[in-house]
Protein backbone atom coordinates (compact mmCIF):
# COMPACT_ATOMS: atom_id res chain seq x y z
CA UNK A 1 0.00 0.00 0.00
CA UNK A 2 1.53 3.41 -0.98
CA UNK A 3 1.05 6.47 1.67
CA UNK A 4 -2.14 7.53 0.56
CA UNK A 5 -4.20 5.81 2.45
CA UNK A 6 -6.98 7.48 4.07
CA UNK A 7 -6.98 7.88 7.74
CA UNK A 8 -10.61 6.34 8.03
CA UNK A 9 -9.23 3.21 6.27
CA UNK A 10 -6.75 2.36 9.21
CA UNK A 11 -7.54 4.21 12.09
CA UNK A 12 -11.27 2.43 13.11
CA UNK A 13 -9.17 -0.99 12.97
CA UNK A 14 -5.96 -0.24 14.61
CA UNK A 15 -7.34 1.15 17.30
CA UNK A 16 -10.36 -1.50 17.72
CA UNK A 17 -7.42 -3.90 17.51
CA UNK A 18 -5.65 -2.25 20.26
CA UNK A 19 -8.37 -2.48 22.80
CA UNK A 20 -9.19 -6.50 21.69
CA UNK A 21 -5.99 -8.09 23.17
CA UNK A 22 -6.06 -6.01 26.72
CA UNK A 23 -9.62 -7.08 27.25
CA UNK A 24 -8.85 -10.73 26.62
CA UNK A 25 -6.08 -10.97 29.11
CA UNK A 26 -7.07 -8.36 31.72
CA UNK A 27 -10.95 -9.48 31.80
CA UNK A 28 -11.46 -12.55 29.97
CA UNK A 29 -8.69 -14.92 30.85
CA UNK A 30 -9.85 -14.43 34.12
CA UNK A 31 -13.01 -15.30 33.81
CA UNK A 32 -12.38 -18.34 31.84
CA UNK A 33 -10.03 -19.48 34.61
CA UNK A 34 -12.68 -19.09 36.81
CA UNK A 35 -15.24 -21.19 34.40
CA UNK A 36 -12.34 -23.97 34.49
CA UNK A 37 -12.53 -24.29 38.48
CA UNK A 38 -9.46 -21.76 39.60
CA UNK A 39 -9.61 -20.18 43.28
CA UNK A 40 -9.99 -16.56 43.13
CA UNK A 41 -6.33 -16.76 44.93
CA UNK A 42 -4.81 -17.95 41.66
CA UNK A 43 -6.77 -15.85 39.61
CA UNK A 44 -5.42 -12.93 41.68
CA UNK A 45 -2.07 -14.30 41.07
CA UNK A 46 -2.13 -14.30 37.39
CA UNK A 47 -3.98 -11.11 36.82
CA UNK A 48 -0.93 -9.24 38.14
CA UNK A 49 1.92 -11.16 36.31
CA UNK A 50 -0.37 -11.26 33.42
CA UNK A 51 -0.62 -7.07 33.86
CA UNK A 52 3.28 -6.43 34.37
CA UNK A 53 4.02 -5.88 30.38
CA UNK A 54 2.33 -2.82 30.39
CA UNK A 55 3.56 -1.24 33.57
CA UNK A 56 7.29 -1.90 32.10
CA UNK A 57 6.37 -0.71 28.71
CA UNK A 58 8.16 2.17 28.60
CA UNK A 59 11.56 0.36 29.13
CA UNK A 60 11.60 -1.17 25.81
CA UNK A 61 9.43 0.99 23.58
CA UNK A 62 13.18 3.39 22.47
CA UNK A 63 13.49 -0.60 21.04
CA UNK A 64 10.50 -0.04 18.42
CA UNK A 65 11.86 3.55 17.70
CA UNK A 66 15.23 1.85 16.78
CA UNK A 67 14.30 -1.68 15.18
CA UNK A 68 12.18 -1.59 11.88
CA UNK A 69 9.09 0.41 11.74
CA UNK A 70 6.21 0.86 13.35
CA UNK A 71 4.38 -0.62 10.72
CA UNK A 72 6.26 -3.39 11.10
CA UNK A 73 5.80 -3.69 14.64
CA UNK A 74 1.99 -3.41 14.33
CA UNK A 75 1.36 -6.36 11.59
CA UNK A 76 3.98 -8.58 13.83
CA UNK A 77 2.63 -8.26 16.81
CA UNK A 78 -0.97 -9.08 15.30
CA UNK A 79 0.17 -12.04 13.83
CA UNK A 80 2.09 -12.67 17.19
CA UNK A 81 -1.70 -12.31 19.10
CA UNK A 82 -3.65 -14.35 16.53
CA UNK A 83 -0.86 -17.45 17.02
CA UNK A 84 -1.03 -17.54 20.67
CA UNK A 85 -4.82 -17.43 20.67
CA UNK A 86 -4.25 -20.35 18.19
CA UNK A 87 -2.04 -21.68 21.19
CA UNK A 88 -4.76 -20.87 23.60
CA UNK A 89 -7.45 -23.25 21.43
CA UNK A 90 -5.61 -26.27 21.29
CA UNK A 91 -3.96 -26.23 24.89
CA UNK A 92 -7.36 -25.77 26.62
CA UNK A 93 -8.60 -29.05 26.42
CA UNK A 94 -5.30 -31.11 27.65
CA UNK A 95 -4.43 -31.85 30.94
CA UNK A 96 -1.70 -28.96 31.62
CA UNK A 97 -3.82 -25.91 29.63
CA UNK A 98 -2.75 -23.55 32.90
CA UNK A 99 0.62 -23.78 32.43
CA UNK A 100 0.46 -23.50 28.54
CA UNK A 101 -2.67 -21.16 27.98
CA UNK A 102 -0.65 -19.27 30.53
CA UNK A 103 2.48 -18.82 28.93
CA UNK A 104 0.17 -17.89 25.63
CA UNK A 105 -1.26 -15.32 27.49
CA UNK A 106 1.47 -13.76 28.79
CA UNK A 107 2.53 -13.69 24.79
CA UNK A 108 -0.26 -11.81 24.22
CA UNK A 109 0.09 -9.48 27.12
CA UNK A 110 3.98 -8.62 25.96
CA UNK A 111 2.74 -8.51 22.00
CA UNK A 112 0.10 -6.37 22.94
CA UNK A 113 2.19 -3.69 24.92
CA UNK A 114 4.34 -3.40 22.15
CA UNK A 115 1.40 -3.12 19.98
CA UNK A 116 0.24 -0.09 21.74
CA UNK A 117 3.55 1.64 21.69
CA UNK A 118 3.91 1.09 17.89
CA UNK A 119 0.08 2.14 17.37
CA UNK A 120 0.17 5.02 18.98
CA UNK A 121 3.43 5.95 17.51
CA UNK A 122 2.56 5.47 14.48
CA UNK A 123 -0.69 7.83 14.59
CA UNK A 124 1.46 10.26 15.32
CA UNK A 125 3.80 9.98 12.38
CA UNK A 126 1.46 8.95 9.49
CA UNK A 127 -0.86 12.00 10.82
CA UNK A 128 -0.12 15.63 10.49
CA UNK A 129 -1.37 17.63 13.47
CA UNK A 130 -4.65 18.89 12.16
CA UNK A 131 -5.38 15.25 11.18
CA UNK A 132 -4.75 13.81 14.72
CA UNK A 133 -7.04 16.37 16.00
CA UNK A 134 -10.20 15.52 13.71
CA UNK A 135 -9.41 11.88 13.90
CA UNK A 136 -9.43 11.20 17.79
CA UNK A 137 -12.97 10.86 18.47
CA UNK A 138 -12.84 7.84 15.99
CA UNK A 139 -9.82 6.61 17.77
CA UNK A 140 -11.26 6.47 21.14
CA UNK A 141 -14.56 5.22 19.80
CA UNK A 142 -13.18 1.77 18.05
CA UNK A 143 -11.37 1.27 20.88
CA UNK A 144 -14.11 1.38 23.68
CA UNK A 145 -16.09 -0.59 21.20
CA UNK A 146 -13.50 -3.31 21.19
CA UNK A 147 -13.78 -2.86 25.08
CA UNK A 148 -17.60 -3.59 24.83
CA UNK A 149 -17.19 -7.14 22.43
CA UNK A 150 -14.75 -7.91 24.89
CA UNK A 151 -16.40 -7.44 28.18
CA UNK A 152 -20.24 -8.30 26.70
CA UNK A 153 -20.27 -9.68 23.60
CA UNK A 154 -17.67 -12.15 23.62
CA UNK A 155 -18.22 -13.72 26.97
CA UNK A 156 -21.98 -13.84 26.10
CA UNK A 157 -21.09 -15.53 23.09
CA UNK A 158 -18.79 -18.28 24.73
CA UNK A 159 -21.13 -18.90 26.95
CA UNK A 160 -23.79 -19.37 24.53
CA UNK A 161 -21.09 -22.32 22.88
CA UNK A 162 -20.77 -23.73 26.53
CA UNK A 163 -24.84 -24.16 26.47
CA UNK A 164 -24.47 -25.64 23.04
CA UNK A 165 -21.41 -28.03 23.41
CA UNK A 166 -21.75 -29.02 27.01
CA UNK A 167 -17.87 -28.67 27.38
CA UNK A 168 -16.56 -25.71 29.20
CA UNK A 169 -13.11 -26.09 27.35
CA UNK A 170 -14.61 -26.29 23.89
CA UNK A 171 -16.45 -23.31 24.12
CA UNK A 172 -13.25 -21.26 25.49
CA UNK A 173 -11.32 -22.64 22.36
CA UNK A 174 -13.89 -22.13 20.09
CA UNK A 175 -14.53 -18.14 21.07
CA UNK A 176 -11.01 -17.45 21.93
CA UNK A 177 -10.15 -19.16 18.17
CA UNK A 178 -12.54 -16.87 16.29
CA UNK A 179 -10.41 -13.52 17.84
CA UNK A 180 -7.40 -15.04 16.44
CA UNK A 181 -9.17 -15.59 13.44
CA UNK A 182 -10.14 -11.49 13.83
CA UNK A 183 -6.46 -10.74 14.69
CA UNK A 184 -5.13 -12.68 11.43
CA UNK A 185 -7.08 -11.05 9.33
CA UNK A 186 -6.39 -7.50 11.13
CA UNK A 187 -3.24 -8.04 10.16
CA UNK A 188 -3.16 -9.02 6.62
CA UNK A 189 -5.69 -5.87 6.07
CA UNK A 190 -3.15 -3.77 7.70
CA UNK A 191 -0.38 -4.96 6.13
CA UNK A 192 -2.07 -3.92 2.54
CA UNK A 193 -3.93 -0.79 4.08
CA UNK A 194 -1.03 1.16 6.69
CA UNK A 195 0.57 3.95 4.66
CA UNK A 196 4.15 3.54 4.42
CA UNK A 197 4.87 6.80 5.67
CA UNK A 198 7.76 6.21 7.97
CA UNK A 199 12.04 6.23 7.57
CA UNK A 200 13.87 3.81 10.11
CA UNK A 201 17.42 3.24 10.12
CA UNK A 202 18.85 1.47 7.11
CA UNK A 203 22.23 1.63 7.50
CA UNK A 204 24.90 0.82 10.26
CA UNK A 205 25.80 4.60 10.88
CA UNK A 206 22.00 5.95 11.19
CA UNK A 207 21.70 2.67 13.39
CA UNK A 208 25.10 3.19 15.59
CA UNK A 209 23.78 6.96 16.25
CA UNK A 210 20.00 5.78 17.62
CA UNK A 211 21.61 2.95 19.74
CA UNK A 212 23.97 5.86 21.51
CA UNK A 213 21.08 8.02 21.78
CA UNK A 214 19.22 5.27 23.55
CA UNK A 215 21.98 4.32 25.76
CA UNK A 216 22.62 7.78 27.20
Amino acid sequence: MNNRSQPWQWVPSLYFVEGIPYLIVNVVALLMYKRFGLSDRDCALYASWLSLPWVIKPLWSPIVEIFKSKRWWIVVMEMVMAAALAGIAFTLPTPFYVQLSMAFFFLIAFSSATHDIAADGFYMVALDEHQQVLNVGMRSTFYRLSTLMGEGLLVMFIGLLETYTKSVSTAWSLGLGMIGVLLALAALYHGFVLPRCESFPEKEGDLARKTETFEG
